[in-house]
């Protein structure tokens, strides 16, 4: 269970037809409450708890919780309007809560209670189980847990919010406050000793510096929460702590800026490298090609002075065997008809080698 406070000032001069709380924290998921301070289409204050940003979360997502919403009787704590419920909020129904609350007529009677210095005060008590279904197993549902250090913000935030910016002229009224800044202050210093132990990179993210600024604000008027050298410092960190994160800023780019020009020049140097790698690769194959050229022009000059050379030698052996083709003709008509010449040439030879071989038996055989 969590209690908020809501601290509405100058609530009749308000031309806003709904008003919206800031984001508190219950249980590590975010809320906020929603005021219709004319009536939401009835003559009665509207009041709502709600899903922040419920636009935003994924489909399917729900959380259910118990709560309870009062406005505040600022004369008679007797007085005090309560109304309870229980709801489970989903992507359908994001806000829940009593549109007929309390009547106007009632809330703008002065003498009522409900309205001191045009100041409207609202608490709200809120229970969420842990038990609390979450919308999808996608784990960056918005509905799971926010960041620890976020939610100390959001909780820092809300009660910076509701820090009344006068006094009720009563000492009554007065008296009640000073509980309130008290826990203001404490929260604050609480705040401070998580931030003071951030660096410098992290306070200048938007929410932190916002958070450490509104914190040393508060805790500059409730110095006798430090030693005197601490106090010293909350001082000197208020007045001097906006220009410290801006001179970090501007640093932070110069140095950015130097970095992206000297990533630049890298990559423009890396590339100029590769060209020159690139152009002495091509120079070197083109020098392979040039001695390949000479060497290739050498081989025909030698293949043209062989091609002469073969055609000079064909041209002698044309004539020669023109020669000797002729030489042939001229034997081959010679020869023409000198086959029974030599047929009877052969047997004559025959049959001398028949007798020589009678003769030659005779004397053998004795």
């Amino acid at each position: 269970m969590a209690r908020f406070t809501w601290r509405i000032e100058n609530f009749t001069s308000s031309n806003e037809s709904k008003l919206y709380s800031g984001i508190f924290v219950v249980n590590e998921y975010r809320w906020r409450l929603l005021l219709f301070p004319k009536g939401n289409n009835v003559d009665y204050l509207s009041l709502y708890l709600g899903v922040p940003d419920a636009n935003s979360l994924p489909n399917g997502w729900s959380r259910t919780a118990k709560y309870s919403i009062a406005l505040i009787n600022q004369m008679d704590s007797k007085k005090t309007v309560k109304e309870e419920a229980e709801h489970r909020f989903h992507e359908g129904e994001s806000e829940w809560g009593f549109k007929s609350f309390f009547p106007l007529s009632e809330l703008h009677d002065k003498n009522g209670g409900y309205l001191v210095d045009d100041t409207c005060l609202i608490e709200a008590e809120v229970s969420v189980p842990d038990t609390s279904p979450a919308s999808t197993d996608n784990p960056s549902d918005s509905s799971v847990p926010v960041d620890p250090v976020e939610s100390v913000y959001i909780k820092a935030e809300s009660f910076l919010k509701s820090i009344p910016k006068k006094s009720f002229s009563s000492v009554s009224d007065a008296t009640r406050e000073v509980p309130l800044l008290n826990d203001h202050a404490i929260l604050a210093k609480g705040c401070f000793n998580k931030l003071i132990s951030f660096p410098l990179d992290d306070l200048v993210e938007p929410k932190h510096e916002t958070a450490m600024r509104e914190s040393l604000s508060i805790l500059s008027d409730n110095l006798s929460l430090f030693t005197e050298e601490q106090a010293k410092e909350i001082m000197s960190l208020k007045a001097n702590f906006p220009a410290a994160i801006q001179d970090w800023r501007d640093s932070v780019q110069v140095k950015v800026n130097s970095e992206r020009l000297w990533l630049t020049f890298v990559k423009t140097n890396n590339l100029l490298e590769d060209l020159v790698k690139t152009e002495e690769g091509i120079k070197t194959k083109l020098e392979e090609l040039n001695n390949r050229e000479k060497e290739l022009e050498m081989q025909l000059e030698g293949l043209k002075s062989r091609s002469r050379q073969l055609k000079e030698e064909r041209i002698e052996i044309w004539k020669q065997t023109k020669q000797v083709y002729a030489l042939a003709q001229e034997q081959s008509s010679k020869i023409e008809g000198k086959e029974p010449e030599v047929d009877l040439a052969n047997k004559k030879l025959e049959d001398l080698k028949s007798k020589w071989a009678s003769s030659k038996a005779l004397f053998l055989e004795l």
